[in-house]
């Protein structure tokens, strides 16, 4: 059974500084899709940290 590829429907509008945009163009002026490189990093992002993502179950107080 053959996967669909994956449709990109919401976007997002992010600030980024001087550096970053000058460090994303020199990306696209190597033939890297940036793109894809962002979605990448934040991919890798959210994986390393899913653990702390993870809502934790609040102790309850008891005085006994």
């Amino acid at each position: 059974m053959p996967v669909a590829p994956l449709k990109y429907t919401k976007t997002l509008n992010i600030k980024i500084t001087k550096v970053q945009s000058e460090t994303l163009l020199k990306l696209k002026s190597r033939n890297i899709k940036v793109s894809n490189f962002v979605r990448e990093a934040i991919k890798e992002k959210l994986q390393r940290e899913a653990e702390e993502l993870k809502l934790k179950p609040k102790k309850e107080y008891c005085p006994f």
